[in-house]
């Protein structure tokens, strides 16, 4: 479980062969903060920014070489795609780009919730 976007959010990993090897995939869900989360004084969710936390801990855990996500945006779907039509190394082994990612939505979740620690109860916008 990586909750945060929803109580019920889901991260995916399993091993996947390329080329003869055995590769660590992730399938990842939605590390976002939507407009309209409140992160501070949630009523309905009151641990959501802790579980947030909790999600990007296990996000940064994960062993990963082939970089999949719930939306085709979270990993350059079709830039990707693109690639591997043209040839050559398969673009979806992107360990790198899934770091990227997970630091980039944790330091965005980071900075929300700073914003709302200062303002509680306003949403993100």
């Amino acid at each position: 479980m990586t909750p945060g976007h929803t109580k019920g959010c889901t991260t995916w990993t399993m091993q996947v062969d390329e080329g003869g090897r055995k590769l660590n995939a992730v399938i990842i869900g939605s590390p976002n903060v939507n407009r309209g989360t409140i992160l501070v004084g949630n009523k309905n969710y009151p641990q959501i920014a802790d579980d947030y936390v909790k999600t990007f801990k296990v996000l940064k855990s994960l062993p990963v070489d082939f970089f999949l996500g719930a939306h085709g945006n979270y990993f350059g779907l079709k830039a990707k795609y693109e690639k591997m039509k043209a040839g050559g190394p398969n673009p979806f082994i992107d360990p790198a780009g899934y770091k990227a990612y997970v630091e980039e939505r944790e330091a965005t979740f980071l900075k929300e919730w700073d914003r709302q620690k200062k303002n509680p109860g306003s949403p993100a916008p």
